[in-house]
């Protein structure tokens, strides 16, 4: 008897430490399936990230190629889309010369920009952003007209590398830098393009009145303008607003797989005269995220 209970015993331990060691395995294949889950997740996100970019960086050459084709011609806004086997994109692209430059506007130019945009202490805000980017200037007087930079010349290094930066100005509330973000550039020159400018920007420049901006316009649309016409036609504003004799390039690119993953980048691009280069990239930025042109082409698919 005492043996049979000593088996009986021996067999419930054995039992229990199967049923413990089938426990433990289901355990296991469950942690072990939930991580290759989490890891064919992070693949398929990885490989979206990786397609998306490929993708940007097509709508990048599809954007230089159309630059080129512009050659010296004013580069009026237009917009062109492209199609790969891994999805589709579009492109927007616009002259950067048409905005009004941050870090060479004159203080007047700078001062009619936040006054048209409703700043009160427009003056104070555009004699800061003057002295911070050239401390050596202590007037708040605007410098001397002087000859505007050559593209085989300029040098795209500034103060100024993006809007952001003017929330670093004591003066300049960050609220500002989003303000006049539509309207500014940072790889401009000291007058505004007058051939590409849209009406927006024309507005805001020192004594443009609605007559002379409706008349450029007008003037825009059934020729191209010479300088000296430009100026018959801004009269003292032309101080301000110029033909610009080459095209700086905002690439604005929205890229859609098919599975509905979307990304969106915005690019600065430049062709210099007798340059190795087709085109130079002088900004990129890309920030993945949902866009209404990525929902439209899920819905078509």
């Amino acid at each position: 008897m005492k043996n049979a209970r000593c088996l009986r015993s021996r067999r419930g331990v054995v039992l229990v430490a199967v049923l413990w060691m089938i426990a433990l395995l289901s355990a296991l294949a469950m942690a072990a399936s939930t991580s290759l889950r989490s890891f064919a997740g992070l693949l398929a996100i990885d490989r979206d990230r990786v397609q998306a970019e490929a993708l940007i960086g097509a709508g990048v050459e599809v954007g230089g190629d159309l630059l080129l084709k512009y050659n010296r011609r004013p580069l009026l806004p237009v917009e062109t889309r492209f199609s790969l086997r891994s999805g589709e994109g579009r492109v927007r692209m616009s002259d950067e010369l048409g905005r009004i430059d941050i870090n060479k506007a004159p203080v007047e130019t700078l001062t009619s920009l936040f006054a048209g945009l409703g700043v009160e202490d427009a003056g104070t805000v555009a004699r800061a952003i003057v002295r911070w980017r050239d401390p050596t200037d202590a007037s708040p007087a605007p410098k001397p007209a002087q000859k505007p930079e050559t593209a085989e010349t300029r040098h795209f290094e500034q103060t100024f590398s993006n809007v952001d930066q003017l929330a670093q100005i004591p003066a300049v509330p960050a609220e500002y830098a989003t303000l006049v973000a539509p309207f500014v550039t940072f790889f401009g020159e000291e007058t505004v393009n007058a051939a590409t400018a849209s009406a927006e920007v024309l507005r805001l420049l020192p004594q443009m009145t609605e007559a002379r901006v409706e008349r450029l316009l007008e003037a825009r649309a059934t020729a191209r303008l010479d300088a000296a016409e430009i100026e018959q036609i801004l009269g003292p504003a032309a101080r301000y607003a110029k033909s610009a004799g080459h095209n700086v390039a905002r690439l604005e690119i929205a890229v859609a797989l098919a599975d509905g993953f979307s990304s969106e980048a915005e690019a600065i691009i430049v062709a210099l005269p007798k340059d190795g280069e087709p085109f130079r990239i002088l900004a990129f930025r890309q920030s993945p995220r949902p866009t209404a042109y990525a929902e439209a082409y899920s819905r078509r698919e």
